[in-house]
């Protein structure tokens, strides 16, 4: 199941290769990009500095010479490091690749349907060049066929899948009926909802109702609440002069301390320190 109210919804324009490059250069310290997902495959080349990649429940440190890889349909969010950070980042659709063939039935589908997903990062040598190679092609058109480029798309997604599979992160079974489970926590995040709560609303068994969702998103319920709890405070930080007490106990949270705990744990920064960064920053918009 998609998470909706995460969903990316500024389109990218492709051109005839059907993949596009960013070239990046973020500063220190700064949340590169906001948790959020989309239906395409999208690579961080980094090639100085790091970055902090959180994918679903999951921390990854991407050091320069390797690359993220953030699946289609990924939840992720990414924050630079203490020296900041560049990279190529490469977009394209997966489904602009797919076609008849049984090897496209048996690995392009299932990636796209996000029943295969990849390891968050890789440093393969082989892959690490060929991704250079896309980057260089498609950056200095002059001497290559755009056909060569989807070429090696094609290559690249062999090369993923030969060695990046993630098999305990692919994903489980699509239970759509709890589109409605997803949007009762969206709207009510702030009150005092529990897995026992929400199981009872919606007459499930906790354990039973605390499996499905697992198996549904990918996290728990726990830690879905917990996100969208911080996403929410991260905001209110950001837009109003809310004492950090004030802002935990609006959001949900126990007290101010767990609060600053779950904060510093998700973005790496306390939230006091996180709005005098924002603030310095005089809302600069991210590159």
């Amino acid at each position: 199941m998609k998470l909706n109210s995460k969903k990316e919804l500024t389109p990218v324009v492709f051109g005839e290769t059907s993949v596009k490059i960013l070239k990046t250069r973020i500063g220190a310290n700064i949340l590169t990009f906001e948790q959020h997902w989309h239906d395409r495959l999208e690579l961080h080349l980094i090639k100085s500095g790091c970055l902090h990649l959180c994918c679903n429940e999951q921390d990854v440190l991407v050091n320069a010479g390797e690359l993220s890889i953030v699946s289609p349909t990924m939840l992720h969010s990414g924050k630079s490091g203490n020296e900041g950070y560049e990279c190529y980042v490469i977009m394209f659709e997966v489904a602009d690749l797919y076609n008849g063939t049984v090897s496209a039935k048996q690995y392009i589908e299932p990636i796209i349907n996000g029943d295969i997903k990849f390891k968050y990062k890789t440093d393969n040598k082989e892959i690490i060049t060929l991704a250079n190679q896309i980057v260089e092609m498609q950056l200095n058109h002059k001497g290559y066929h755009p056909l060569e480029t989807v070429g090696r798309l094609y290559r690249l997604l062999g090369l993923l899948c030969e060695h990046c599979i993630d098999n305990s992160n692919s994903s489980p079974p699509k239970f759509e009926s709890f589109d409605n489970v997803i949007n009762y926590i969206n709207s009510n995040f702030t009150k005092a909802i529990s897995s026992l709560s929400i199981s009872k609303h919606f007459g499930y068994d906790e354990s039973y109702f605390c499996r499905k969702f697992k198996k549904s998103t990918g996290i728990t319920v726990t830690n879905y609440i917990k996100m969208q709890r911080l996403e929410h405070a991260r905001s209110l930080l950001e837009k109003t002069d809310e004492s950090v007490r004030h802002i935990a106990i609006s959001c949900g949270f126990i007290d101010a301390a767990y609060f600053t705990n779950c904060f510093k744990s998700m973005y790496k920064l306390s939230p006091t320190k996180y709005r005098n960064n924002h603030h310095q920053k005089n809302k600069e918009p991210y590159q």
